[in-house]
């Protein structure tokens, strides 16, 4: 539903309400002479004043008698005697008329679809051509993504990179650069050289304890690049422990069921250097 207001004005440009008609001057008395017999009186001062006598002497009219004459009349010819010529302007009424309507209402439309089956494939359509554009930029973004940490990681591994001041620092900011899987990268170890302790001494069983503890099987080489960064420092500390804990016992030689059981507890690489003579 739609309210709507329309309000129309419809007039003639240039507007006016009447204008003045020029009225001619039509008269026509004259232009054309006609032989026209009328009856006058003689008398003297007349210009038609007859004084003619007969034979006998006597006047065809006497002063004052009737007489008949015929004298040229001047009369109408159908043509004005002033033509062009405006005796007066009359007005006029134009007769136009403004027209204005102001209207009010709400409009409503009801629209059912015939062909609903191919509005449907229609907006499907749409749907996949925009799921089509979402993938492609998805596309192109792992490629810049994969690109970035390619060219990062070998920058890196060159020992090329942004100083963190720099606004560029950000670009790479977040590949880390680590050991290819299967790949130790060389490393050192710092192992404690074990101290024997008399074997009639009461420190001799703490001691074997001690040794099957401090077993090197916690201090093997890291499998990763990440554990060898996180456990260098823990492996110099874990050694540095074990050497304080190892000295502190005075030296002397064991037995044979220690020396035995120290010898279960201890790898196959440092049997040789535990053996007694």
């Amino acid at each position: 539903m739609t309210p709507y207001v329309q309000f129309a004005d419809s007039r003639k440009w240039p507007w006016e309400d009447y204008y003045d008609q020029p009225q001619y001057d039509m008269s026509d008395f004259e232009g054309r002479t006609t032989q026209q017999t009328i009856t006058v009186k003689n008398y003297p001062w007349e210009d038609w004043y007859d004084d003619r006598t007969k034979d006998d002497g006597t006047r065809w009219f006497e002063d004052g008698d009737d007489m008949q004459i015929t004298v040229d009349v001047d009369g109408p010819d159908g043509i004005p005697d002033n033509p062009g010529d405006v005796t007066w302007y009359k007005p006029v009424r134009t007769e136009m008329k403004a027209n204005q309507s102001f209207n009010m209402g709400v409009s409503a439309t009801l629209s059912i679809p015939l062909n609903k089956k191919l509005r449907a494939q229609c907006e499907q359509a749409a749907q996949a051509q925009i799921n089509h554009q979402i993938q492609l930029t998805s596309n192109k973004r792992l490629d810049f993504e994969i690109a970035r940490l390619k060219n990062c990681g070998e920058l890196k591994k060159n020992g090329i990179f942004f100083h963190p001041a720099s606004p560029y620092h950000s670009i790479c900011a977040d590949v880390v650069v680590t050991a290819p899987g299967g790949r130790i990268i060389p490393h050192t170890h710092n192992l404690p050289k074990p101290n024997w302790v008399d074997p009639s001494s009461s420190g001799a069983s703490s001691s074997s304890q001690n040794l099957s503890e401090a077993s090197p099987s916690s201090l093997d080489t890291d499998s990763s690049e990440s554990q060898k960064l996180s456990d260098g420092g823990d492996s110099d500390q874990s050694s540095s422990e074990l050497s304080s804990t190892l000295s502190s016992q005075s030296a002397s030689q064991p037995s044979k069921e220690d020396q035995q059981e120290v010898l279960l507890t201890v790898p196959k690489s440092w049997q040789q250097p535990l053996s007694l003579p």
